[in-house]
């Protein structure tokens, strides 16, 4: 029997082409554990998903398996400040200093949650390198920002914001909330969907989660004072793509 069989779930009627190419996914490429789900108009009409959530250990994809994620946390950040615009909480062309006072300086006072949110803030990157168990804290990040002085006129031009956004539109949030982007994206969506997702995940789901192998052929990042390798490894503070960093 074939890797390409090694999957569960189901696709609805007229979906099955779907379920032909998640088998494909196994049959004619590299793939070790996969998982898709489609709704049409709130309704789940496929979910499948297959191989090896640990190829270390041989441990199988099942149906709560949880898979780490690059840059998609962004979203669930996004949506976390745009659910306090939607109930007045957070006015996004507002000066972020508005919510936090100690940000507005060093050319900062102008910026809004909107052109973070658009990457247009001129924040992309940090000068100053916060070690791995600062960035862990927080608070030291946090500092950083405050203390940055914009990589170009905020507003004028686009550049990813990798890390920093997180950092940023939440230390928002957390002024605004009491909490911590991930405990309020929990407590606003998290909780009362009943989503498996989570920024910061809890102990108790460790053992649901895939674990990352980096494919072949992946062009290496650009040297160090290169500004995409200062935005994805956050000032060479991370290892990119960081696959056993928790």
């Amino acid at each position: 029997m074939g890797r390409h069989s090694e999957y569960s779930g189901w696709a609805d009627e007229g979906l099955g082409a779907v379920a032909d190419a998640f088998a494909r996914n196994f049959a004619e490429f590299p793939e070790l554990g996969a998982a898709v789900t489609v709704f049409v108009d709130g309704r789940q009409v496929v979910n499948l998903w297959g191989g090896v959530a640990d190829e270390r250990t041989g441990r199988p994809w099942d149906a709560e398996t949880t898979v780490p994620v690059f840059s998609c946390a962004k979203g669930l950040v996004a949506v976390a400040a745009h659910l306090l615009a939607q109930e007045g909480r957070l006015d996004l062309d507002a000066p972020v200093g508005r919510y936090w006072p100690e940000f507005a300086r060093h050319g900062k006072e102008a910026i809004t949650c909107r052109m973070v949110l658009g990457h247009r803030a001129g924040l992309a990157a940090l000068d100053r390198t916060v070690p791995f168990e600062e960035i862990a804290d927080w608070t030291p990040v946090i500092h950083a920002i405050e203390e940055q002085r914009p990589l170009w006129e905020p507003g004028t031009a686009y550049e990813y914001h990798g890390h920093v956004f997180g950092f940023l539109v939440g230390e928002v949030i957390r002024r605004l909330t009491g909490l911590t982007p991930g405990a309020y994206v929990r407590q606003a969506i998290g909780e009362p969907l009943g989503l498996r997702a989570w920024i910061g995940l809890p102990a108790a789901e460790r053992g649901h989660v895939a674990r990352l192998v980096e494919a072949e052929g992946r062009p290496p990042l650009p040297g160090p004072e290169h500004l995409l390798t200062r935005v994805v490894t956050m000032n060479g503070a991370l290892a990119f793509p960081g696959l056993d960093e928790p």
